[in-house]
């Protein structure tokens, strides 16, 4: 009955407010399930059967730099550790971000922003590749057409590039496997910190 609620006055607001303080503090009880707009998803039909590098991006200057990020840092693929030893193989690795734009990359002479982010805000690193002296090498959901695959890609087959399909832990939704987003992890990825690393090391060979 209406006449039972405890009636608020002026006095009683202090209280209130204080309660409903304590109960808007935020909290998170599980992972939140992005859309595909939050993590700049990209459908497979969209790919063109090719893996997300920068050498087909459109604000890549081919084998130079990163229109975003300016000519100071060197952005371009590389094959480490040069020569194979007993304990280790040869590996290339593909450079990427999370603000890949599918498209041509630029061949003329260098062109930049005039407001330039740092590799760090823009999640430049690299990518392994299955092969040595791949036509193109980069990031995909599920690791097909010459591309790795992102540890948040869930099937029930032990080798993620033998499926069309996977299941999707970011978007809690199935995707194909030739698409990718900017959610894109794996647990070879080369950072930007270790990758300009190791180019200084094989510039230093030459």
């Amino acid at each position: 009955m209406s006449a039972d609620f405890k009636t608020y006055h002026a006095d009683s607001l202090r209280k209130v407010n204080a309660q409903r303080r304590a109960l808007s503090q935020p909290d998170v009880y599980c992972v939140p399930t992005l859309k595909p707009a939050e993590v700049l998803f990209v459908p497979a039909a969209r790919m063109h059967a090719e893996p997300a590098t920068c050498y087909n991006c459109s604000r890549f200057n081919y084998g130079k730099s990163c229109t975003m990020i300016g000519p100071n840092v060197e952005v371009r693929k590389f094959v480490y550790p040069t020569r194979a030893t007993a304990d280790a193989k040869r590996i290339e690795y593909w450079p990427c971000c999370g603000e890949w734009n599918r498209g041509k990359p630029n061949y003329g002479p260098a062109t930049y922003c005039d407001e330039l982010s740092t590799p760090d805000e823009l999640g430049l690193g690299w990518i392994n590749a299955p092969e040595v002296g791949q036509e193109i090498g980069g990031a995909n959901c599920g690791g097909p057409l010459g591309g790795d695959e992102c540890d948040f890609y869930v099937t029930d087959e032990a080798d993620a590039r033998d499926t069309e399909e996977g299941f999707c832990r970011v978007l809690q939704q199935d995707v194909a496997a030739g698409a990718v987003c900017a959610a894109w992890r794996d647990d070879d990825w080369v950072d930007y910190a270790r990758g300009s690393a190791l180019l200084k090391e094989l510039s230093g060979d030459n």
